[in-house]
């Protein structure tokens, strides 16, 4: 599978006001569903993360190794909190023939795009779009029901993102930049993950975050950043 550049990262960068501090969204549905009417299986699909270096003249290059730590960790934070909070449980993806590999990846960068909108209108403050932070119409479309049937999962839960990690280099000239009154970017993480109704499509839940410090090689870190996504996830009436 080819990793998808998430497109939160376009979004924070053009959108910098709206990147600073984490966000949730919730489908009123599920807010009010009893714990027995949760979902109780949860299909962990490939997480996407791009992980990159970024050098001290500003190049950013992927890192393989990095990638694949990343995207395992995330997997395993998630399995460690539900098997803590026993909330659902987590079951991840089987071996599936190339063209139905292609599906799920093709829905991964469609969530990713749904994501960076309910981001955008959720905290908008554009007028036009006001009526999408009470309106809920996200969703993913039917083509992703033949994992429901393939694993019993009633829904699936999905990570994308990007972590442009700084060489010691850059954060050297960060430094000095400061010193000299010349603004320097560093590397930061966007990463959102969203549950997704395997029957429907329909959006139930997503959270979102962005870090300057977070390093998504760190288990540790990543298993305290899912921590803190799970804490927007409602608890049930």
């Amino acid at each position: 599978m080819r990793i998808i550049t998430s497109a939160f990262f376009f979004l924070a960068l053009s959108l910098p006001g709206l990147s600073q501090a984490a966000f949730s969204a919730i489908n009123p549905k599920l807010t009010s569903l009893t714990q027995d009417q949760r979902p109780k299986k949860v299909l962990l699909l490939p997480p996407q993360m791009f992980v990159a270096e970024m050098s001290a003249g500003g190049v950013i290059q992927k890192q393989d190794d990095w990638t694949r730590q990343a995207n395992e960790n995330l997997l395993a934070a998630t399995e460690a909190y539900a098997r803590e909070n026993r909330r659902f449980e987590t079951l991840r993806m089987p071996e599936l023939p190339v063209e139905e590999a292609e599906i799920v990846e093709s829905h991964i960068g469609l969530y990713d795009r749904v994501a960076s909108a309910i981001h955008a209108y959720g905290q908008g403050k554009d007028s036009g779009w006001e009526q999408k932070k009470s309106e809920w119409d996200y969703t993913l479309g039917d083509g992703l029901a033949f994992l429901r049937e393939k694993t019993g999962a009633d829904s699936a839960l999905i990570f994308v993102g990007a972590d442009i990690i700084s060489t010691g280099g850059r954060k050297a000239a960060f430094t000095v930049g400061l010193l000299i009154g010349i603004a320097i970017p560093l590397g930061q993480s966007f990463i959102t993950v969203g549950l997704a109704d395997l029957k429907t499509g329909e959006i139930s839940w997503l959270s979102y975050d962005q870090s300057m410090s977070m390093d998504s090689r760190e288990a540790g870190e990543v298993e305290s950043l899912v921590k803190d996504f799970f804490k927007t996830y409602p608890n049930p009436e």
